[in-house]
């Protein structure tokens, strides 16, 4: 009877020790997953952080690059380099902000540009960042391909080129202004005085020049 006991206590004693380190080794290992789960997380607060910060050092490049292209001489080689610039931060700008999950706050607007020879380009539902104006949209979605004179005493911007054509002695660029009472007219102001928001529909056209100094061409 003893030796039974005996026997039984010893298994007993055996299972209880193989639950003991079975239960030791999952206390472990909930362990190690708890550290690297800390890990993971604290990563992740970090590259939010990261992301949060580039966010931030974009949009204080853009806004210097915008208030550059606003008010330098168009000459000049640091007005040249601003404008080209500034179309490909703003797209990068919009694609650091969508992947860490926030929304670069925007304007979404449509551009026309009709070449004159029956080329029109449609910038239909694009997206400016608030505050800037129509010269500044132009030249974004135009990548720097703008030329312009810019006269400080006015505020403006005289534009003569758009995408690779020019002003001539007989065609120029004119700015139309859309809106759904009015349909299409020519625009009253330059267009460093159109304030973009969401809707906003202006358009570039090259075409002759009428007797009122308005556009001869058919507007769209």
């Amino acid at each position: 009877m003893l030796v039974v006991f005996v026997a039984v206590l010893l298994m007993v004693s055996s299972v209880g020790a193989y639950y003991y380190y079975q239960d030791q080794q999952q206390a472990q290992a909930n362990k190690t997953y708890t550290s690297e789960l800390n890990a993971a997380l604290n990563s992740y607060r970090a590259l939010s952080e990261s992301y949060n910060s580039s966010l931030q050092d974009y949009n204080r490049t853009l806004n210097l690059l915008a208030a550059a292209v606003a008010n330098l001489n168009t000459s000049t080689s640091a007005y040249k380099n601003a404008s080209s610039a500034l179309a490909s931060l703003w797209t990068a700008y919009q694609v650091l902000a969508r992947e860490s999950g926030r929304s670069a706050p925007s304007y979404e607007l449509n551009m026309l540009v009709d070449y004159g020879n029956g080329t029109r380009v449609w910038y239909n539902d694009t997206r400016a960042q608030p505050g800037w104006n129509g010269y500044l949209v132009t030249l974004v979605l135009l990548n720097g391909d703008v030329q312009a004179t810019w006269y400080p005493q006015y505020g403006e911007h005289y534009v003569t080129g758009i995408g690779g054509v020019s002003d001539t002695q007989s065609k120029f660029w004119f700015l139309l202004t859309y809106n759904q009472t009015a349909s299409w007219q020519v625009a009253q102001v330059g267009a460093d005085q159109i304030h973009v928001f969401n809707g906003t529909t202006f358009a570039w056209v090259y075409c002759a020049e009428n007797a009122a100094y308005g556009p001869a061409c058919p507007l769209p």
